[in-house]
This record gives C-alpha cells, structure tokens and sequence, in this order.
C-alpha cells in the first residue's frame, strides 16, 4: 500500500525542502545497505554515509536500513521508493 503524499487539493503534506527518513527491509546481506543508499544517493546526492542506520531483525535473517535524506521535492521521494520497489533485493518499503 503506497501512502499518498498530497491533500485532496493536491497539495503536498511534506514541506520542502526537507530531511526525510526512508527505510528499506530485505534479508541481511554484505550487499544490502549499499544497496540501498545507493539509490537514495542517486536522488539525494548530497546524502553522507553518516546518515545511515540499521537494525536486524531478532532473528538476524532480515535487515532494516534506514536513511535520512535532503530532499527538496516529492519528485525525489518518489524516484527514491521507485527505484527502491524495483530492486529485487528490498522486500519492503516504509
């Protein structure tokens, strides 16, 4: 289920420009987290490394990457969860 990101007049819900928190889940792989910020960097270029956190699940199968984003328009949340949807990898996004 994708959440709408504008009020009924079109209207964006989001203020910008702004930092944005993405998060990603997929199973945990050496690979994932690079993944996933490479594909936010490829619309927030500006992102650092920094701005990444992570959490395994309990049973230390799957992974959550969060990363936190300057963004300036919705345009870049959506080619980020796009992108994000599109990789086999990422299982979900929130």
């Amino acid at each position: 289920m994708t959440k709408d990101l504008h009020t009924p007049d079109n209207e964006s819900l989001i203020e910008f420009p702004c930092d944005f928190k993405l998060k990603a889940m997929g199973k945990k792989s050496d690979d994932f987290i690079d993944i996933v910020y490479d594909i936010a960097v490829k619309h927030a270029p500006e992102t650092p490394r920094e701005n990444i956190s992570i959490n395994n699940s309990s049973g230390q199968k799957f992974i959550s990457v969060n990363v936190v984003v300057y963004v300036t328009c919705i345009e870049q949340i959506h080619g980020i969860y796009g992108d994000l949807k599109k990789h086999p990898e990422v299982l979900m996004t929130l």
